[in-house]
């Protein structure tokens, strides 16, 4: 599986491309960017195979491949129907740096004019996810030197290639696991019209790089490609080229991704109002994960609070999401049966407050959205409130099983908890000493974590 886990400035190397400066300009070039220099080497042989299979650059498209290997160098590829002819030969390279990236994509403009850029990153990817500690968020994991390309480090790169072209890339697509997530899309609204990616991870064998390029007809316009990009993927795991697997593969208009983060600033603001703990509970439950469990559908879930939570404010608010998510989402593509509820955009929800990356924070989405001060007041809400409800009872089993797991992570979710609790048991009353004794000394450990 495709799982895993300041001015840059363009030098030209004579010796990377062989194609002439003046190179007739053609519809369209699709360049891939495929950094197999990991557990997936094969895969990104076979998919360049796939693409000399397809046919190639004709007299519409240029292809052209840049493929790292597993323990050797980096070898880039003018693909044909006959070969993939070698046109470079520039070593070993680092694709885990966005430099290499916006160094390939921008050469290959310049050396391969068209009206129109389909880019791809070909590698493993997890969205925005943390494991133990360690953040490894991003895409183009690089074995040999141990890099990948951040979220954060999506926007300069693309915003160095605008500057560079003149011009947003036409259509982008991570070939990849768990990279459609609001989080990434908004990170790249600003340098791409049209992202494509999948909300879960992907088959090994990837895109069926086969169907799309074989398929592509002469006059196709980005939506266009873009949708049958998301076609032809969903196709070849629903009984294709690639069997049979649960998928998915949407493709968002970046145009509308502001809108999208209006919408989710209204529905935030709704929902904090709000006394909503329970119900947004149960909605969480049930919406649709993917392979990191705290990647949740966004309009699966936004569509389960507003059939469970009736106040009129709240209700308008998860519509006009819904409706912007819908004017975002262009086209979206599943197959197979687990991921039958996704919508096609994901975003990061923790069900556990212990589980919230305090990493969240430092991405554009974060600071310019109040989703993460929604799910901490949904922590609150939800966390706080039982456990005060319980050690008013007597029953303090559940805030010792919360403070073994708090961590730096939920730290304000823990303050909370303490002034709430200090209030309730030690100013209100009614509270029999042996349990004021366990609480005090509870909080004393808790004010440690």
């Amino acid at each position: 599986m495709k799982r895993v886990m300041g001015i840059f400035v363009i030098v030209l190397l004579a010796c990377v491309f062989c194609a002439p400066a003046s190179a007739a300009q053609k519809e369209w070039t699709f360049m891939v960017f495929l950094n197999a220099d990991n557990n997936l080497d094969s895969f990104g042989v076979g998919d360049l195979k796939e693409m000399v299979t397809a046919g190639g650059s004709d007299e519409n498209i240029n292809v052209i491949c840049l493929l790292d290997r597993e323990h050797g160098p980096a070898t880039l590829y003018y693909v044909t129907k006959d070969e993939a002819k070698v046109i470079g030969e520039p070593g070993e390279i680092d694709m885990g740096d966005y430099h290499e990236f916006v160094k390939f994509t921008v050469e290959t403009v310049r050396a391969y004019p068209a009206k129109h850029y389909c880019s791809v990153i070909w590698n493993h990817g997890s969205g925005w996810k943390d494991a133990k500690g360690e953040i490894i968020k991003g895409i183009s994991y690089d074995d040999q030197s141990g890099n990948h390309i951040t979220t954060n480090q999506l926007t300069i790169a693309f915003k160095e290639i605008k500057d560079a072209i003149g011009k947003k890339i036409d259509v982008f697509c991570f070939d990849a696991c768990l990279m459609q997530m609001v989080e990434v899309a908004y990170a790249m609204k600003d340098g791409v019209d049209y992202l494509i990616a999948s909300e879960e991870t992907e088959p090994g064998q990837g895109y069926p790089y086969k169907e799309i390029l074989s398929g592509f007809k002469k006059g196709m316009n980005p939506e266009a490609f873009a949708k049958h990009i998301v076609k032809e993927y969903s196709a070849s795991y629903n009984g294709g080229s690639a069997g049979t697997s649960s998928t998915t593969q949407s493709a968002l208009k970046c145009s509308e991704i502001d809108n999208l983060r209006d919408a989710i600033n209204g529905f935030c603001k709704a929902a904090i109002a709000g006394n909503y703990g329970a119900e947004f509970k149960t909605s969480l439950n049930s919406a649709q994960k993917f392979y990191y469990r705290t990647n949740i559908d966004l309009g699966h879930f936004v569509a389960l609070t507003k059939n469970a939570i009736k106040d009129e404010g709240f209700q308008t608010a998860a519509g006009k999401l819904l409706t912007a998510l819908d004017k975002t989402v262009l086209v979206n593509g599943l197959s197979g049966y687990n991921t039958k509820n996704a919508t096609g955009l994901a975003v990061y929800f923790p069900a556990s407050s212990y589980s919230f990356s305090p990493e969240y924070k430092n991405l554009a989405f974060a600071k310019d959205t109040m989703w993460e001060a929604m799910v901490k007041d949904y922590y609150k809400k939800t966390t706080t409130k039982k456990l005060v409800a319980e050690v008013a009872r007597g029953d303090i089993s559940g805030l010792m099983e919360y403070v073994a797991t708090a961590n730096e992570n939920n730290r304000e979710v823990s303050a909370d908890l303490i002034t709430r609790l200090n209030f309730r048991v030690f100013t209100e009353g009614g509270i029999d000493e042996a349990t004021q004794t366990n609480v005090r000394n509870i909080l004393a450990d808790l004010k440690n974590k």
